[in-house]
């Protein structure tokens, strides 16, 4: 009688190697571009974090009839950390407990900026003051609060 030929069921291994090598050129093209991503992503929460932040202590300057200060500084590791006190000392509340940044998000000119809120909600400053914040790949976005106590935040080295 007709015997059947049994055939081996698989892959060669040429064919696992075409298959590693496609794997392999597809993580190569997008590391760079997830890495990028990354970075900004941490960039816009950080600078959006700031903007609550600023705005939480507007309101609650409103509320407690009370100057409101927002610290945000760099710490000598290159970390920003934000922190939030209204009151008059030595009767200071904290508004927000401290809070520091992703380790991509590095720099703030100048250091250190306070943003002081009225019991009104207006800013102190006379003018509109834009707090612009970079991260490890050179990408700024900034927090501007105008002196009606506005807060935005944009994309850019400077907000409008």
């Amino acid at each position: 009688m007709f015997e059947k030929k049994h055939r081996e069921s698989g892959f060669t291994l040429v064919e696992v190697m075409v298959v590693c090598a496609i794997i392999g050129i597809a993580s190569a093209l997008a590391i760079p571009t997830y890495v990028d991503w990354k970075a900004q992503h941490d960039l816009r929460e950080a600078v959006s974090e700031f903007a609550g932040n600023l705005n939480l202590a507007r309101v609650v300057a409103m509320n407690r009839n009370r100057q409101a200060t927002v610290t945000i500084q760099v710490l000598g590791s290159g970390l920003i950390q934000t922190s939030g006190v209204t009151g008059v000392a030595p009767t200071l509340v904290d508004i927000f407990p401290t809070q520091t940044m992703n380790s991509t998000v590095t720099g703030l000119p100048g250091g250190t900026t306070n943003v002081v809120f009225s019991s009104m909600g207006l800013s102190t400053a006379a003018v509109a003051q834009v707090i612009p914040v970079v991260n490890t790949k050179g990408v700024v976005y900034s927090v501007s609060v105008t002196p009606s106590g506005r807060v935005t935040w944009c994309p850019k080295a400077t907000c409008p």
